[in-house]
This record gives C-alpha cells, structure tokens and sequence, in this order.
C-alpha cells in the first residue's frame, strides 16, 4: 500500500528498534546482548518460537523487499469506509432509547454506566446482576436510575 519506501523502511527501523529496546528492558540488559541472544547463524537475528511440528523462528519484517515485487498494487479493501459506517452494539443500545433497568422509553436523556471489570461485580445489587447476565461492562440507563445505582 505504501510506495514510499524510504520512510516505510523508517518507520520498520523504529518498529525493530523499540521492540529490541523493550526485550532488553524485560531482561534487564543491553540491546547488543539481545541481537547476541537471538543470533540465526546468518547475520540476523530472529525470536524462535515452538510449534506442534517443532521450533520455528519469527523474523522481523523487511519492506525493503516489497521493492523487489514486480507489480505491486496499492489495492485498498472498503472494510475501513464499511466499519465507518456500522454501528457497535452500545450505539445501537443507546439509539434504541429505553433504559435497561426500568425499560422507560420516555426519558429525556440516556447515560452510560460503566465499570471496570465484570469479575469484580458481586452480584448483590439489581444492576450487578444485569451487568453479570449480559456480561458487559455497561449498561444504557436512564438519569433516574444511574443515580439509584451511584447513590443508592
């Protein structure tokens, strides 16, 4: 998609930088030692990996052989205008405008509840419940009700 291989191969420079800097900082040690670490034989280093047929090695990708391509195409797929254009479900559960814990439709406005995590619900209110059932980690409720669950 990119005809610009200067910058691409740049930006793949950044990419192998900052992943070789953050296998160093996990391991507590150099850059130099990780390249040392991971040493194909070939003059690259590679991750070795280990699969059902037995260990594979993973790369870093190389733009620069794109170039080599005879007929490149910058062929771009319509999923990005399509997802533009979709909803999610909590759209569509706000569009639908009726709260999820009364059921009221005639409310003026509709609020989000949200919550961290699902596991850290307890099960002992109304709305926990609900949240738990459907798991998902946020409810479309009217003003009434989010104040009941914030204020009790």
């Amino acid at each position: 998609m990119a005809s610009d291989f200067c910058n691409l191969n740049y930006f793949a420079y950044l990419m192998e930088y900052s992943f070789l800097k953050t296998l160093a900082n996990k391991h507590k040690c150099t850059i130099g030692k990780i390249k040392e670490k991971y040493k194909d034989g070939k003059g690259k280093w590679c991750i070795p990996y280990e699969t059902k047929s037995g260990i594979k090695q993973c790369y870093f990708a190389k733009y620069q052989d794109c170039k080599k391509e005879k007929n490149p195409s910058d062929f771009i797929s319509n999923r990005a205008t399509a997802y533009m254009f979709s909803r999610n479900s909590l759209e569509k559960r706000l569009k639908a405008k009726k709260c999820e814990m009364c059921g009221t439709e005639s409310a003026t406005c509709y609020e989000i509840h949200h919550i961290k995590k699902v596991k850290d619900l307890k099960g002992k209110r109304l709305w926990e419940q609900m949240m738990i059932a459907k798991r998902r980690k946020t409810l479309v409720v009217c003003h009434k009700c989010h104040n009941q669950i914030h204020y009790g």
